[in-house]
């Protein structure tokens, strides 16, 4: 199996795809020559069987926007949420390390060489509240920067013991970035959430921040 003959301009490549390109070779051996190509660093793993080829990697000149979209590729369904989107709507002023998502599967953490993918699990009714975006022709999906707040309260909420102004100035978000049509969709989930703890924080978070 000689790696260099396969066209490595592709986003990504999974396991089945090598068996299709080097249909002769015995079964046994795939895992062994998939081993030394990450050993020698032809490829990244991203998650078992998933992986993308360095030279792609290292050429790519949109690695924000590729990274977002490997996001999808490694848990499918998922979009891009809380500390990810909130930072760069300036929401959050402390630099973020790796992409955080929401999907309705267990909660995963991915690490690999060129990122750390972290998952939280959603109830299905409240995944919602994203945008399509594209890397290429690949589409990926990103919260509304109402919905990326609604989903950093949402799981930050279970760390809180007392729910008081103290505790939403401790969260030091930048809600000043919030219009009054954010706050409105806000609001909607928060109808379709039925939660008492988030119900609270955001009355104060209002209270506090009023424009």
């Amino acid at each position: 199996m000689i790696i260099n003959k396969v066209d490595q301009n592709v986003p990504y490549i999974i396991k089945n795809n090598f068996r299709l390109l080097f249909s002769k070779t015995k079964n046994n051996s795939y895992d062994q020559n998939i081993k030394q190509w990450i050993k020698s660093k032809k490829i990244i793993s991203l998650k078992r069987g998933i992986y993308i080829f360095s030279s792609y990697w290292e050429k790519c000149q949109r690695r924000d926007d590729y990274l977002n979209f490997l996001s999808q590729v490694i848990y499918y369904p998922s979009y891009i949420s809380k500390e990810t989107i909130l930072f760069k709507n300036q929401m959050i002023s402390e630099s973020v390390y790796g992409i955080s998502c929401i999907s309705m599967k267990a909660p995963k953490t991915f690490s690999s060489e060129i990122g750390i993918f972290q998952y939280s699990k959603i109830k299905p009714s409240l995944f919602l509240g994203f945008e399509k975006r594209s890397y290429i022709e690949n589409k990926y999906y990103v919260a509304t920067k109402a919905k990326a707040l609604f989903d950093y309260l949402y799981f930050y909420k279970r760390k809180l013991v007392r729910i008081n102004e103290k505790s939403i100035e401790e969260l030091r978000l930048n809600f000043s970035e919030m219009n009054d049509h954010d706050w409105i969709e806000f609001e909607s989930y928060l109808k379709i959430a039925k939660s008492l703890k988030l119900d609270k924080m955001y009355k104060i978070i209002r209270k506090i921040y009023a424009q």
